[in-house]
């Protein structure tokens, strides 16, 4: 039995037709798959496929189905079908039922306004219905029902029982998350702790080694140079070696690189660590960031990205207090309370170097511990998600195509603008807390964890409303606009409840950006760019984290305070935000033909 999902673009037919194979445990065929490399090119290119284009297109899929057929395997194929030529094509000599998913012209509109990153053009719409020939012997079906229902009516109608071996979708979600965020999860807490701890080194490693605020800095900013260089080519490697050995490399080669950091004696050796540490670590959150694109799909997506960012807010909690305690270790066994911050805290990441090899799995066909119905979901679920992005991108594929997106540059920028926040305060916030007053290192390091613990709680809960609500652009733009008034709040800041109460509102709303962002941003990419395109952007994005520290630590050189460059990332932030709603309201598809 062959059941064809047909109907308009935007009416849903990818995403049913693979739930539907998946509940069935059928062969899920989309007929974007069986269009020629010139029928693709024409359609990157915006040029309305031909009768002489379709029908081969058209044979090719029929071709397929008898295969299936002579085998005695049932299938789900999604595809336009609007002609009735074209379905007669499609069902010669073949038990083929027809699915009508149905609706106004009206409402696929609204549909297709309304989703996120598909703005699909009104004359490519007006096309199709124009096109339609509606089928008089098919199941129709209202697209204003979700995907559940429809199949559910599906079932149903056709008396079909799902395969008693299927997988429950949340299930299979939920094994993901437990196996893998948590360890990644604790990678990253380990990254990011060997990446700010310099914050809390400067309360005695500045005067010790007689830095100025501006060499101070620039060397803690020159991390993101190294970072920025060796991004792109790290995620590369990362795709030709596989994650489970780049991951576990880099990881003991930044823990060398941070213990080391305890025989800085210069400043041209502190610009030489931090550089290195930046090379060695920039492969390591594109590629995560790639990794869970290739394990999530996207309905849960910014859930997932947020709980593993969330290791960066949570290693400020923790690690404020324990780089504070750290310092405390002054001049036991010879060593200055910052040379015990570097060394203690790069041993682990040597240590998670080694597990991880052994820990991960590169990509869900090699994973033992998922079962063979949970593979199938998630491949299926993985593929919808592909083809539903593949019909939403303006630009064809292709690593020159993805640089030259300017899509791909502003949320560069977006990103850009978010971590020049992140970075200065998890850098200054140390040194701004004690210019307002005489507490303690770790006193210090206890309220510098306020920010953090407020920002790992945002971000989560703005990740799962993303997912709930499906919408991604608002949940960018928002936190942003709040993110640029919390520091000019705290620019003009006079006590250190005032100046702590500013940072947490800007470190929460920044952070809660980071997972609807990803969303975003990864969506713009094809599976052939993203591991360079993700890289790309958080190469660019991460250039704020070593500027944005600079400008701040030279302008307060330059005024004694810190008011003129928490101002200057207000602005970049408020910026941001207009981006995003720029990106949205610019949004194109490239025209779908199937």
């Amino acid at each position: 039995m062959i059941l064809l999902i047909m109907g308009v673009a935007g009416s849903g037919k990818s995403t049913v037709g693979s739930q539907l194979a998946v509940q069935l445990g059928w062969t899920s065929l989309d007929a974007d798959d069986f269009h020629s490399p010139e029928n693709k090119a024409k359609m990157r290119r915006g040029i309305h496929l031909t009768e002489d284009d379709r029908i081969p297109w058209l044979q090719a899929m029929h071709a397929e189905l008898v295969r299936l057929d002579g085998q005695k395997e049932n299938a789900v194929l999604a595809c336009s079908a609007l002609k009735k030529s074209y379905r007669e094509i499609l069902a010669a000599g073949l038990d083929l039922r027809v699915v009508y998913l149905k609706g106004s012209y009206e409402v696929i509109q609204q549909r297709i306004q309304e989703r996120h990153a598909h703005f699909a053009g009104t004359s490519i719409l007006a096309d199709q219905f124009a096109m339609l020939e509606e089928p008089g012997d098919a199941l129709d079906l209202d697209v204003t029902l979700s995907a559940k229902e429809l199949v559910a009516k599906m079932l149903a109608h056709y008396g079909l029982s799902p395969c008693a071996s299927a997988s429950s979708g949340d299930a299979v979600i939920h094994r993901l998350l437990w196996r893998l965020l948590p360890f990644l999860f604790l990678l990253y807490v380990v990254a990011y702790l060997d990446r700010i701890n310099v914050g809390f080194a400067a309360l005695q490693m500045q005067s010790q080694l007689k830095f100025s605020d501006a060499v101070y800095g620039l060397g803690a900013g020159i991390f993101f140079l190294g970072y920025f260089l060796f991004q792109v080519p790290s995620n590369m490697a990362m795709q030709k070696f596989g994650a489970r050995r780049w991951i576990a490399f880099l990881m003991i080669l930044w823990g060398g690189i941070s213990a080391s950091m305890m025989f800085v004696g210069s400043a041209r050796s502190f610009y030489t660590m931090r550089f290195l540490l930046g090379a060695a670590e920039a492969g390591f959150f594109p590629g995560v960031i790639y990794y869970l694109r290739n394990w999530f799909p996207a309905a849960v997506r910014a859930r997932a990205l947020a709980l593993f960012i969330m290791a960066g807010p949570i290693s400020g909690v923790i690690g404020g207090p324990i780089s504070g305690a750290l310092l405390g270790f002054h001049r036991r066994a010879g060593l200055a309370g910052w040379q015990w911050l570097f060394l203690l805290e790069g041993i682990p990441a040597i240590l998670l170097g080694f597990v991880a090899y052994f820990f991960l799995t590169d990509r869900p066909e090699k994973a033992r511990w998922l079962s063979a119905d949970d593979l199938a979901w998630l491949v299926s679920a993985l593929r919808s998600d592909e083809i539903a992005a593949s019909k939403e991108r303006a630009a064809p594929a292709g690593i020159l195509s993805m640089l030259m997106n300017v899509r791909v540059w502003g949320f560069s920028f977006i990103y850009f603008s978010a971590v020049a926040c992140a970075y200065s305060i998890g850098l200054w916030l140390p040194t701004a807390v004690r210019a307002l007053s005489g507490i303690s290192p770790f006193v210090i390091g206890l309220l510098a964890a306020i920010p953090y613990l407020a920002a790992a709680i945002a971000m989560v809960i703005v990740g799962a409303h993303s997912d709930r609500t499906g919408e991604r652009d608002w949940h960018v733009a928002l936190p942003a606009f709040i993110t640029c008034f919390a520091l000019a709040a705290a620019a003009f800041a006079t006590t250190v409840p005032a100046t702590v109460a500013a940072f947490t509102i800007a470190m929460a709303a920044e952070f809660s950006m980071m997972g609807p962002f990803w969303v975003l941003a990864s969506g713009t990419l094809d599976a052939k760019t993203a591991a360079a395109g993700i890289a790309f952007i958080n190469a660019i994005g991460n250039l704020g984290s070593g500027l944005g520290p600079y400008w701040i630590g030279y302008l307060r050189t330059l005024t004694g305070s810190f008011r003129g460059g928490l101002l200057s990332i207000a602005v970049l932030l408020f910026l941001a935000g207009f981006t995003v709603l720029g990106i949205r309201q610019t949004r194109v598809t490239r025209t779908v033909n199937s």
